[in-house]
């Protein structure tokens, strides 16, 4: 698996550890003694996107005994680790077909040539199809990526055709292995919209019954507590295979991420820390929990 160091590199999102030592070490020293209140421990996690039944279950098993810092490294650890994925193609369907989901502005488009790119660079022969058909702006961007990396594209000849016809022909005519489905932002509010993708699922099954073969959600970092909301949405239509983070950067707080893992279960299959197509790596564990001993 081809992988970069990019990610090591990134400073980001972890200035609420700060806070929190801040708030224990101050009262106290390292050992644990003297510690802050469970409240203030608690405060600190919900303001970093744990959410409330979170911060609170891991602010009361932190502040039990020893180290608060070194317990919530332990406890944050033991969480993420078994849902860390590579984005890896393993299957006898061709194409296996992804379906990639997300509300507008989540940097959807930009992940998918990211995904693109790293797919390629580890062998695969990528199409993508283009099923934004309402968006002029939205296909010409993604078709600006697939002509830069080299990567066939499926588009609608016409403005307003029909998604799901759009997808149905992509997955019948394409030769390659992996056909990226950009399903189209959309907000988790409107009917109309996630009427849509339940037709475009649909329909992709009746050229392969098993189609498709992944389904991923791109979350932004920045986005909060909304992103669980987003997931509950989307995952009520199809299963959502796993999620990729976008805009991973000084904005984001980090616990959302923590957060749907430990409520939904799901996969994190990469993590997206900058504009360019290279800017994709595997989640590290290792460097999302490294700003607590620093």
């Amino acid at each position: 698996m081809v992988q970069s160091h990019h990610f090591e590199c990134a400073v980001f999102f972890m200035s609420f550890f700060s806070k929190l030592k801040d708030a224990i070490l101050g009262k106290g020293s390292r050992s644990g003694e003297d510690l802050s209140s469970i409240a203030e421990i608690e405060d600190i996690l919900i303001e970093a996107d744990f959410g409330f039944a979170l911060a609170s279950r891991l602010a009361k098993q932190i502040a039990k005994k020893g180290n608060p810092i070194e317990n919530l490294n332990i406890e944050l650890r033991s969480m993420l680790t078994p849902f860390v994925r590579d984005l890896e193609i393993v299957s006898e369907h061709k194409p296996f077909v992804i379906f990639v989901v997300g509300v507008n502005g989540c940097g959807k488009t930009t992940t998918i040539a990211k995904m693109i790119h790293f797919l390629m660079l580890n062998g695969k022969k990528v199409a993508v199809a283009a099923c934004d058909t309402f968006r002029v702006a939205a296909t010409d961007q993604l078709n600006y990526w697939a002509e830069k990396i080299g990567c066939e594209i499926y588009k609608a000849k016409e403005c307003q055709k029909d998604p799901a016809s759009l997808a149905f022909e992509s997955i019948k005519a394409t030769n390659s292995e992996v056909l990226i489905v950009d399903t189209a932002g959309r907000l988790q509010s409107n009917t109309n919209l996630m009427d849509e993708l339940s037709k475009m699922y649909r329909v992709v099954a009746k050229v392969d019954s098993s189609a498709p073969h992944m389904n991923i959600m791109i979350i932004d970092a920045t986005t909060g507590q909304n992103a669980i909301e987003q997931i509950y949405a989307f995952g009520s239509i199809f299963p959502i295979s796993g999620f990729i983070i976008s805009k991973m950067d000084g904005n984001a707080k980090g616990g959302t991420i923590v957060r749907i893992v430990d409520e939904l279960k799901i996969p994190i299959l990469g993590v997206g820390i900058g504009e360019s197509i290279t800017d994709f790596e595997k989640f590290s564990v290792d460097i999302f929990l490294k700003g607590l001993m620093e």
